[in-house]
């Protein structure tokens, strides 16, 4: 087609014109509609490190970066649970790179007592927790509710030591290790736990039980990891049941313990008292055991069987339960059945408030939670760090939740 002269600047003042309108409709749609345009992905690899206690663990994962201009330049206030503090950490820096650097996530491993403080009082907008909130701590705060509770990863409580010319896995029970913190266990030698470890005797190059004075090393601060471990005892020790005066339920995240016993903060704190003092006995997530070279015991399960924590083991006791998680996302895993399951395996939380006042805020909260629980997102660096990947069926769960979550009324997501 053949255009005059006059014709072409004529008409290229009407494009302009159209071009300029259609630009700026688009770029209010944008403004109101942030999660409807169009995400063109490109592959980039990033070498990631977290710190615990005296190592740093090296994530290598291709990470996926989001070419787009819908995240809003925040950094978001998260706290809480030190056993998920790993990798919490890990997401956030890839997160951050996914969202080409828009989106930071402070999350402070503060433990899970601090986290759900945090997500009722308003200091988080994201909280975590390895113990969920309870209807009586959930009573006086309702504005925003309901509050949403999503497991976004599991893990195993670790049951580590320091045993000078121990060099192998002990075999514990739940009811041998519940009377070593009721300190009615108390020599490494006593006869309980011998019974559990014909192997170590004297003589043996790798493992001799001392007749040393054991010292168990729990949480000081409110703690998910406490929760998960008293949840176990009460299922499977009746010592453990009798010690609480006033009857059950006989756990929680944060709880009397004996004087003679060793608080420690955070669970790098646990972990870093027993590796810096021989004798001792504690508990943490499994990553602070095996980053840091401590030796984690066997636990007996319900079959049976003596197991450490592994991904396998982990993963085996949520799939052992997985009707009943279907049914309620915050019941517990302790205590599985079947010869393949861990028995201090357990879910650990994000916290969010389904009624979210700021839209800015919600809309970028929401990307990070649908980022994480993504099969080939977040959930691929769990492993890694001895999270399992959680299972399809939760995957599922969280996505429901996670379609809750509104502006005004309107879901930032469509299911």
């Amino acid at each position: 087609m053949k255009i005059s002269k006059k014709g072409i600047s004529t008409t290229i003042v009407a494009l302009t014109v159209v071009l300029i309108v259609v630009i700026v409709a688009a770029a209010v749609y944008i403004a109101v509609n942030p999660g409807r345009t169009t995400t063109v992905t490109q592959t980039t690899t990033k070498s990631n490190t977290v710190t615990s206690v005296s190592t740093s663990v090296s994530t290598s994962v291709t990470t996926a970066t989001s070419v787009t201009s819908t995240y809003y330049p925040l950094t978001l206030q998260a706290g809480g649970s030190t056993f998920v503090n790993p990798l919490m950490q890990v997401w956030a820096q890839n997160f951050k790179l996914y969202t080409n650097d828009v989106v930071s996530i402070n999350y402070q491993a503060l433990g899970s007592g601090a986290g759900i403080t945090g997500i009722l009082t308003g200091t988080f907008m994201l909280a975590g927790s390895d113990a969920p909130v309870s209807a009586s701590q959930l009573a006086n705060y309702t504005a925003n509710g309901p509050l949403l509770q999503i497991p976004e990863t599991l893990g195993g409580v670790a049951i580590f030591y320091n045993i000078p010319g121990v060099t192998v896995s002990l075999n514990f029970t739940g009811p041998v290790i519940a009377k070593i913190y009721l300190g009615e266990i108390t020599r490494w030698n006593d006869n309980a736990i011998a019974a559990l470890n014909p192997g170590c005797h004297t003589g043996s190059p790798t493992c001799v039980l001392p007749g040393n004075t054991i010292l168990p090393v729990h949480r000081s601060d409110g703690s998910g990891t406490t929760y998960a471990l008293s949840n176990y005892f009460e299922k499977v020790s009746t010592d453990w049941n009798a010690s609480f005066t006033g009857g059950c339920p006989c756990y929680g995240t944060s709880l009397s313990w004996p004087s003679f016993e060793i608080g420690a903060k955070g669970s790098s704190g646990v972990a870093l008292y027993v590796q810096q003092n021989p004798y001792t006995i504690g508990y943490a997530d499994s990553y602070y055991a095996f980053s840091n070279g401590l030796k984690a015991a066997t636990i007996q399960n319900q079959a049976g069987v003596f197991l450490a924590p592994s991904l396998a083991s982990i993963a085996a006791a949520a799939n052992a339960f997985s009707t009943q998680v279907q049914a309620n996302p915050t019941f517990a895993i302790t205590n599985a059945p079947g010869a393949s399951s861990y028995p201090i395996s357990t879910f650990t939380y994000l916290f969010v408030w389904q009624r979210q006042g700021n839209q800015q805020q919600g809309y970028d909260i929401v990307q990070f939670l649908w980022w994480i629980v993504n099969p080939t997102q977040g959930q691929t660096y769990g492993p890694i760090l001895y999270y399992p990947a959680l299972p399809a069926s939760v995957v599922t769960i969280d996505q429901s939740l996670i379609q809750q979550i509104t502006y005004n009324g309107v879901p930032f997501l469509q299911p």
